[in-house]
Order: structure tokens, then sequence, then C-alpha cells
């Protein structure tokens, strides 16, 4: 599976993200703009992807073919968090058989369904250097909905990294804090979600 990492900071709602052009010499920032994004986590009854650091979710965004993610193997790297990431193409009603035979070869056959529901306004920002994108920084406005109610709202900021060294990660993280937010914090989205419907998860539970 492929490798993601990012570091996860929480910011208050007054929060405003700072100008990251220029951050470090020769890095300049592209404004992608918002988008809506809606995910559905899948799991079990008693939670069975999670407490094997395995999350499955479908994701999609208005005008934009939805995809399905597996990711695996959550370890810290710094203030990031590093994990494997595949993502598989399909309809959201059923997860896709290339997802469920890995699933099957980590923890055995079991029965999946829908656990969790978020609404993410996602404005993001691009760092490039050199026609290369090195890092990511998502400023997210996060939703768990139960049916067509709100029962969690907050807000982080995440910073994906891609071809981004010390330097690069060290400045924008020196400008975020600069602007208000919090230290990094590794709890998945998911996972908060989890908790605010109702379950019972340990403190170093991933996905």
């Amino acid at each position: 599976m492929p490798e993601e990492r990012e570091i996860k900071i929480p910011v208050g709602e007054d929060f405003v993200l700072p100008d990251l052009d220029g951050v470090v010499e020769t890095t300049h920032a592209v404004d992608r703009g918002t988008v809506e994004l809606s995910a559905t986590y899948w799991d079990t009854d008693s939670l069975t992807l999670l407490h094997a650091k395995l999350g499955l979710r479908y994701r999609s965004a208005p005008g934009e073919q939805g995809k399905w993610t597996l990711k695996a193997g959550d370890r810290m790297v710094g203030d990031a968090v590093s994990r494997e990431e595949t993502n598989f193409p399909g309809p959201p009603d059923e997860p896709p058989q290339e997802a469920i035979d890995v699933i099957n070869r980590e923890v055995g056959a079991v029965v999946l369904h829908p656990v969790a529901q978020l609404v993410t306004d996602r404005h993001t920002v691009d760092l490039v250097a050199a026609e290369t994108r090195r890092a990511e920084v998502a400023d997210d406005r996060v939703s768990v909905r139960s049916g067509d109610a709100t029962v969690l709202a907050f807000r982080e900021v995440e910073v994906e990294l891609f071809d981004a060294d010390a330097a690069l990660i060290d400045a924008v993280m020196t400008r975020l804090r600069a602007a208000g937010a919090g230290d990094p914090e590794s709890t998945p989205k998911y996972v908060r979600a989890l908790r605010a419907l109702g379950h019972q998860i340990p403190e170093k539970a991933s996905a």
C-alpha cells in the first residue's frame, strides 16, 4: 500500500488560516478553494477493523467520482501519523471485493456496515516548489452525523506531507502556531466520531 503522512492540529472556531506563500524559500502556496466531503466509515458491530488498526471509508465530493479507501498500520513519525493507504473504485453501497480480500486476510471473514458518517467543509492550500506538490494544508470543519442530526462539530488543520523536508515542516508548523493552532494530536476524525456516537474507544485506538 502507498504511505500517507499527515500532521493533525486542533484549532478553534476563530482560527484564521495564515498566508503560507513563501513559508520557505522557493515554495509558493496555491489555494484550491473549499469543497464539501461526505465520508462513510464501515466496520463491524464490535469495531473489528478499528481494533486491528484498519479503517475502511467511502468518500465523495460534489461533481467527483467517489472512492473507497483502506487504511492500515498507523504509527507516529515525529508529529506525523504515518499509515498505509490504498484507494479502490466502486459504488457507495457495498465495499469493493479487493478491499474485502485484504480485510479477510488480516482479520478473517467479517460482516461490515456503516458505523459513522462525517461531512467536512475542507479548504485546501497546496505548497508547491519546482512544480512539485510538497505538502497540502487542509482547514477542516467537521460535522459528525446521526441521521439528520449533528452530534459533534469540530475543526482541525491537517498537513499532509508529500515531498516535505524538515525545514518546510518546521516553517509551516511555526506559522500555524503563530496563528493560534494547538499542538499536534493523533486522534483520527473517525475515532472522534465513534466516541461522539457512544462507542467506548481506547485512547490509543487508530484508524
